[in-house]
Formats: C-alpha cells, structure tokens, sequence
C-alpha cells in the first residue's frame, strides 16, 4: 500500500499541471542537470511529486497549487517512514552512524 500522490510518471505530473506530456519530457532533457533525479529509471521512469512540482514552483511561468505540493510532500514523506520500518535493525543502527 501507498500514500498517494507521491510516485508519478511524467504523464501523470503533465495531467496534475495542465501541460503536455511532451512538454514536461522536454522539460526534463533541456534542464536534465537540475530536473529532479527519477527514483526508477525504466519503463516507465517514476518520480516523487512532490519533487518536480517543487521544481516547476522555483521556476518561472509556472504555477503549482500549494495544496497539492503539500499533499505530495507529505505522501512522500509517510511511503519513506514506512518503508524505513522495513529495513534490518542492525542495518538502520549501522545506516544512522554513517549518517550522523
């Protein structure tokens, strides 16, 4: 199970923004240095929402509803944490140390 809106296609962000599909993976390869990574890369590649929309709301011309950022960053943001209580004691102990 998932919170949802979090993962997307570009198909999915161009629907939820008004754009084309074909505008938002022209979006992509023309600023491919600082478009949002993909969290997998394939068939089709996906994306947290909450990502590209908060890059398309640093960017000029384009205007994302608050609400919906919101409500993807957090459906972001409840996928991590349970996700995260998947991982191995051990490995979140050792996980934590590399990161502190």
């Amino acid at each position: 199970m998932e919170a949802a809106p979090d993962l997307v296609g570009l198909a999915d962000v161009a629907e939820m923004t008004g754009m084309s599909r074909q505008n938002m993976r022209k979006l992509m390869l023309t600023h491919a240095v600082d478009f949002p990574q993909p969290m997998h890369e394939g068939s089709p590649s996906l994306w947290h929402l909450g990502d590209v929309l908060a890059w398309l709301s640093g960017r000029e011309g384009y205007s994302i509803d608050p609400a919906l950022l919101e409500t993807a960053n957090t459906a972001k943001q409840v996928n991590l944490v349970k996700e995260a209580r998947d991982i191995d004691t051990r490995i979140k102990r050792k996980l934590a140390e590399l990161v502190e």
